[in-house]
């Protein structure tokens, strides 16, 4: 049988084009399945810190048990990894660092910060600027195209509301070392999606039309079912069985957005009414879309590294599908027992949304599994416990398949002897960069990965 190509693309009418699922036919033998799977990371936020002292009410290896504000990933717990109590020892960076909030959101790119304008929180007439590095997103999706010249994008950089950036809402960096470069995310879903799932190089009013069909909810699956049945009469019937389900999946999408459940493939997705994406009251909506976009982006194997924000730091989100009028950063500050009730309330609710994009990234099936089983999902946050500033105590949690390269199901705590840095060494090398020995800055990090983790 004819291999097909990794880039083979089902092409329609009005300028999309649809890539494939992951495909037998498209490997070089059915014993390499596992082998030719790329492997995907997911870097995802949350701001403003937690309360270090409820995140958990046991802590042995495998007996650990989740508090309050955690109980949303009990049902996946032998698929995580609890990385807690990691430092990020910002201190040995001198006045070459920023305020906790500042220097904590750039906690992927592990780097002392250059000059700028920007004040630092608490001391009068300091300024500081982004780092003088690249972040960890940047810098693995950077490996990635060196050897795959058919992946479109370095990253993916996605923020949920906050239109303004500055130094308190820019995570992703793109360097080189020495500079200062901060990326800018998207924060539109409607443009993002309209952006990378076109086809060659439309003209502004083609684009235009894509996405006026996208959001008028035109069913796409109409445009490539003809050539999806020619295709079929070339391929066994293991493959036949993917590019149907394939095609099953944009209705099953429709039908979600009509009330029912579905998840998403390599397919295109209709993205509703269009919403404010810079209202608080949207930022569920907003942040489900940019979710789908990200796991349609892995299936359609366009982007290998993305960078999901749920808010820039110190966002002062107002929570009113939680009930609450204040902000969330102002909320993080106090430190009373009813402020730490709306905390952990918030952290919840995240949390839970978190594992929508857990569901998405089952829901599709390639050669020797799902999604999630080659995708590592990397959650954190740039401070330990907000009301104190705390820097240390960091929470990290390894969530997903990640191709078996961790041993999941655990909690360790490495009681801040070991940084973030190393923590991202340990990325790279599940990505299958084992020359990284160290990441940012050489006070900030151990030459190794986090021992303990892998198999």
């Amino acid at each position: 049988m004819k291999r097909l190509s990794r880039r083979t693309l089902l092409r329609g009418g009005g300028g999309l084009a649809l890539s494939l699922p992951l495909l037998e036919a498209m490997l070089p033998s059915a014993s390499a399945q596992t082998a030719d799977t790329p492997r995907r990371i997911l870097f995802e936020f949350k701001a403003n810190g937690d309360q270090t002292a409820r995140r958990f009410t046991a802590t042995g290896e495998t007996t650990f048990a989740f508090d309050e504000f955690l109980a949303p990933l009990e049902p996946y717990r032998n698929e995580l990894v609890i990385l807690n109590k990691l430092a990020r020892r910002y201190n040995l960076l001198g006045d070459k660092r920023s305020d906790g909030h500042q220097q904590g959101g750039a906690s992927l790119a592990p780097w002392e910060s250059g000059e700028g304008s920007y004040p630092i929180g608490g001391k009068e007439g300091v300024t500081i600027g982004y780092v003088l590095g690249p972040s960890a997103d940047h810098q693995i999706g950077e490996r990635v195209l060196q050897m795959n010249q058919g992946v479109k994008y370095r990253h993916l950089v996605y923020r949920v509301g906050q239109k303004n950036n500055d130094i308190w809402n820019m995570h992703a960096h793109a360097g080189p070392v020495g500079t200062q470069n901060p990326v800018q995310p998207e924060t539109d879903p409607y443009a993002a999606y309209a952006r990378i799932f076109t086809f060659g190089n439309e003209d502004a009013a083609a684009k235009a039309a894509i996405e006026k069909r996208l959001l008028k909810k035109e069913s796409a699956l109409d445009l490539v079912l003809e050539e999806a049945g020619s295709l079929q009469t070339k391929l066994g019937s293991a493959d036949k069985a993917r590019v149907q389900q394939h095609m099953d999946a944009l209705r099953d999408i429709e039908r979600t957005l009509s009330g029912g459940n579905g998840a998403v493939g390599c397919v295109p997705f209709e993205l509703g009414t269009k919403l404010d994406p810079y209202k608080d009251d949207n930022h569920e909506a907003i942040g489900k879309l940019f979710q789908k976009i990200s796991v349609l982006a892995f299936a359609c194997d366009i982007t290998r590294s993305i960078n999901f924000n749920w808010s820039g730091n110190t966002s002062n989100r107002v929570y009113r599908n939680l009930g609450f009028e204040e902000g969330h950063h102002d909320i993080s500050h106090d430190s009373s027992d009813e402020a730490f009730v709306k905390i952990r309330a918030i952290h919840k609710h995240l949390w839970t949304m978190s594992t929508s994009l857990y569901e998405d990234l089952k829901g599709v099936s390639e050669a020797g599994g799902t999604l999630w089983d080659n995708t590592l999902v990397v959650h954190w946050n740039e401070l330990g416990q907000g009301d104190s500033h705390s820097e240390n105590d960091a929470m990290v949690v390894l969530a997903g398949g990640a191709a078996n390269h961790f041993r999941r199901g655990r909690y360790i705590d490495f009681q801040n002897k070991l940084t973030m840095a190393d923590m991202l060494v340990s990325c790279f090398h599940y990505m299958g960069f084992t020359d990284v020995l160290k990441f940012g800055d050489d006070r900030l990090n151990d030459g190794a990965p986090l021992p303990g983790l892998t198999a």
